[in-house]
């Protein structure tokens, strides 16, 4: 699919309604900027949000391009990773939640729904894509509605936890969302997001170092279907801004299935870049970094735990 024939609309900031903007590059003819009053990072011309619905059709899930390769098949090869994921994903709510009702909004063919389903969860789902939302429907039983949150029949306060998996960086209209979520949510329950730390994460900052570019300049992922690329303050800025206190804080490490699907080339370059890319992959240096930076929150995978903030935007 040719993504850059997309019908396009230009922004602004959506976190502070700045105009003001530097162009970081261009990636596959569209414009990466980072807003010069708040730091958000974001597309400066995007997919109109009408695009949205051929953007997630089965080109998204299939060709690899912007989205996924063979997402059925990758979830059955690597079908014990991704039970590893769903454990811990299981074991934090376990520790946070106050009850069962659980809502996943983006839950593409539903395996993680599945996977609480089956663990005693209440679970819902909503997904824009009508393939993946047939899918959880039809061959795992789900109540997964197609569509997005807005169409979806929900009663108010009926949700103990909303789930919110890489999803944020996909939306025009993340306010709307965060307020739509705010009105689901039971007194005591928490919204659970989770995001890319994209361009300036410590390993792509020190890549554009290595690269000799300005940081900031290198190729984030998913474009054009990324329309922002967070940093830890920047996300933690649009959730405040959408009514939410932030109640904990992790990271993960983003890559364990694309890491078995394409192991990366340490034999690629100049001798120096081949010794550097040898000790970072093949001696496991990048195994044990990520590791450390898991303990210290800084891996490149944002998670944020929050609840509606009673003084905060409605």
């Amino acid at each position: 699919m040719d993504w850059s024939s997309f019908p396009r609309e230009k922004t602004d900031c959506i976190l502070c309604g700045s105009s003001s903007s530097r162009l970081l590059s261009v990636q596959k003819t569209w414009p990466v900027v980072r807003c010069t009053e708040c730091g958000l990072v974001y597309l400066s011309e995007r997919p109109s949000e009408k695009a949205i619905i051929d953007m997630y059709s089965r080109a998204y899930y299939e060709d690899g391009d912007v989205g996924y390769k063979g997402y059925l098949q990758t979830f059955e090869k690597y079908h014990d990773t991704f039970m590893n994921i769903f454990s811990r994903r299981h074991r934090d709510l376990l520790k946070r939640a106050g009850g069962r009702r659980l809502l996943e909004v983006g839950c593409a063919y539903g395996f993680l729904l599945q996977y609480l389903a089956q663990r005693g969860w209440d679970v819902h789902g909503v997904e824009v894509s009508p393939l993946s939302s047939e899918y959880a429907r039809d061959e795992l039983g789900l109540n997964v509605h197609t569509g997005n949150l807005e169409s979806a029949d929900l009663d108010e306060h009926s949700f103990d936890v909303i789930l919110l998996l890489d999803v944020l960086e996909h939306l025009h209209r993340p306010f709307d969302l965060l307020r739509r979520i705010r009105g689901l949510l039971s007194p005591d329950g928490i919204l659970v997001v989770q995001c890319p730390w994209e361009l300036y994460h410590w390993e792509e900052f020190t890549e554009a170092l290595l690269k000799g570019v300005r940081p900031g300049t290198i190729e984030p992922d998913s474009v054009p279907a990324h329309l922002y690329f967070f940093q830890p303050r920047t996300l933690d800025a649009v959730l405040e801004k959408g009514g939410f206190r932030i109640c904990g804080r992790q990271s993960g490490n983003y890559g364990a299935i694309r890491r078995q699907i394409q192991p990366p080339e340490i034999y690629r370059g100049n001798p120096i870049e081949r010794l550097g890319r040898f000790v970072y992959f093949g001696l496991g240096l990048q195994r044990f970094l990520y590791s450390t930076a898991r303990l210290f929150n800084l891996g490149n995978g944002l998670i944020r735990y929050a609840r509606p903030d009673e003084d905060g935007e409605q």
